[in-house]
């Protein structure tokens, strides 16, 4: 007998927050990966686990610039 998860099995699925906010509101706590969290740079205050400690904004890609002629 297998254990675990069948082949191809899915622990997660991606869903836009618009559809997330339609079910559950603004203020709905959702589980989320702490890993995923710390990949983003977003700490937790361990003694407050629903508050954001720090959270480093997105980096801006490469600036690429370009020169278009006709």
């Amino acid at each position: 007998m297998g254990r675990g998860r069948p082949k191809g099995a899915k622990s997660f699925v991606n869903i836009d927050m618009e559809t997330l906010n339609n079910y559950f509101g603004a203020r709905q706590f959702v589980p989320v990966s702490r890993v995923w969290l710390e990949k983003l740079n977003i700490v937790i205050d361990e003694s407050q686990p629903n508050v954001v400690k720090t959270s480093a904004k997105p980096t801006e890609g490469e600036v690429i610039s370009m020169n278009l002629t006709q």
